[in-house]
């Protein structure tokens, strides 16, 4: 759902910061940003997702496991 160059480069993000997905969110969620630093946390911020890849996500009725790990 999400464009490949962004995907790629969400899981190679994933990869460098070496946390669990659901404690990168908590920890965004709880404003924690220390453990990731402000050059990492802005780089993030360049990968969210543009107008229409959200309204693809938001009209996804499939499973979550047909949707790959990033």
């Amino acid at each position: 759902l999400l464009e490949p160059k962004r995907s790629l480069a969400l899981g190679v993000f994933l990869k460098q910061v070496k946390r669990p997905v659901r404690q990168i969110v908590q920890d965004i969620q709880e404003g924690v940003g220390a453990p990731y630093g402000a050059e990492k946390l802005l780089e993030l911020s360049r990968m969210l997702p543009g107008a229409a890849e959200v309204a693809r996500l938001r009209s996804f009725t499939g499973s979550p496991r047909q949707l790959a790990d990033p």
